[in-house]
């Protein structure tokens, strides 16, 4: 990418997303384009610690305005204090978006659609075109979460901006606007099972491209890859046995959005299944992660080790053999890493990841299909994953991406 003296927006919140973008922001920044980064919720600690430009709703000019203070803090007042979102920022964020909001609709239906949606009613395209028109960017750049993010890109239409939507994962409910006619320039999606699922939708072909997810090129890389053989012989796994990694994950008792009942016994259910496949099969073991919200106390067994929150999960994947979760990221992280997987396919958030149906791994719907699905996984039988496209990063990929529309 040469230094053509132009600029781009980015945008993206906290956790997997701002993981997307950053490296983006990082290479950009190296090759001389200018950035501005709206960094939202935990985003901005992450972008500051990069040393990069950034920017929250509290910076918008209008945040200030008597009626934003007002209506932010009322929409606050009972929100927990003290998290990782200065209040500031929170205030401003629910009243600049309030005020777009009421501006659409009115007072009143605004109000209703906020007590029925909170956050969800959010599509701020009046503030975020307004923060275009004053970075002026060549590109904005925003990821597939359906607010800010998706407001900006819409925005960006209206002033005919090229712009990019970086998705992170099946994008199985943003399809839905994401596949619409005219929304972004490109889209960059994470495999080709994905891409056809927006082609299905009338997406064109020159605008739906298979970068993968930067967030995930850390499992490819050689040092990680390393990183995983040292871990599996520190761990005394080098014994000819298959290890196999259960990834643990809470199952609700309602899903949060959709109207669906989850079983919380389920994974507790799989982890006994597989300690007694374990218990039968000498050549095997097996290693059990819990997630870091759940509260389990882990109970030692022959062949049956456990792998703490703290031990870098890139390396772990790269030290074992087979990966069993039911929706987990890990069971996608394991895929493009090499590793084989197999989802349990009856849990509540089955329909939100698709992993069987994606090409990710194999499915199971029946705990005494464990064993059988096991065995042809370690024989090589199964679906093969990889994401991006080959010998390219998904980092380098986007980038090719943004370059395309710099002109």
């Amino acid at each position: 990418m040469e230094n053509r003296n132009k600029s781009v927006l980015l945008v993206a919140y906290g956790g997997g997303h701002v993981s997307m973008l950053a490296p983006i922001a990082v290479e950009l920044i190296k090759s001389g384009i200018s950035v501005q980064f709206l960094a939202l919720t935990t985003a901005r600690t992450v972008i500051e610690r990069l040393g990069i430009s950034c920017i929250g709703f509290s910076d918008f000019p209008e945040s200030d305005h008597p009626d934003v203070v007002r209506w932010g803090k009322e929409l606050a007042a009972g929100l927990p204090v003290g998290g990782p979102v200065p209040l500031r920022e929170t205030i401003a964020y629910l009243g600049v978006n309030f005020r777009d909001l009421l501006n659409e609709c009115g007072e009143a239906e605004a109000r209703r659609r906020y007590a029925a949606l909170g956050r969800h009613a959010f599509l701020p395209v009046a503030t975020m075109r307004k923060l275009i028109e004053r970075v002026a960017p060549d590109v904005v750049v925003a990821t597939n979460s359906p607010r800010a993010e998706r407001a900006a890109i819409l925005a960006a239409g209206t002033l005919e901006i090229s712009s990019v939507c970086v998705v992170d994962l099946f994008a199985i409910q943003e399809v839905q606007w994401i596949g619409q006619h005219g929304y972004a320039s490109r889209v960059c999606v994470l495999n080709d099972a994905v891409r056809n699922m927006f082609l299905s939708h009338g997406r064109k072909p020159e605008e739906v491209v298979v970068t993968g997810n930067p967030a995930f090129d850390r499992l490819t890389d050689p040092k990680t890859i390393s990183a995983g053989v040292q871990l599996r012989k520190s761990r005394g796994w080098n014994d000819g046995r298959k290890v196999v990694l259960w990834a643990s994950q809470i199952e609700p008792e309602q899903h949060p959005f959709a109207d669906l009942s989850g079983d919380p016994t389920l994974p507790r259910r799989v982890e006994q299944a597989l300690r007694q496949l374990v218990a039968e099969d000498e050549t095997l073991r097996l290693v059990v992660r819990y997630h870091p919200s759940e509260r389990v106390d882990f109970d030692p067994g022959i062949r049956v080790d456990f792998s703490p929150v703290s031990e870098p999960i890139a390396a772990l994947l790269h030290a074992v053999d087979v990966v069993v979760v039911t929706a987990s990221t890990v069971g996608l992280e394991a895929a493009i890493a090499g590793r084989p997987v197999i989802s349990v396919d009856n849990s509540i958030f089955t329909p939100d990841t698709s992993y069987s149906s994606m090409g990710v791994s194999r499915g199971v719907t029946d705990l005494k299909d464990l064993g059988v699905a096991l065995k042809e996984a370690l024989a090589g039988v199964g679906p093969s994953f990889a994401q991006g496209q080959s010998g390219k990063t998904a980092m380098q990929a986007i980038l090719q991406v943004i370059d395309s529309l710099l002109v």
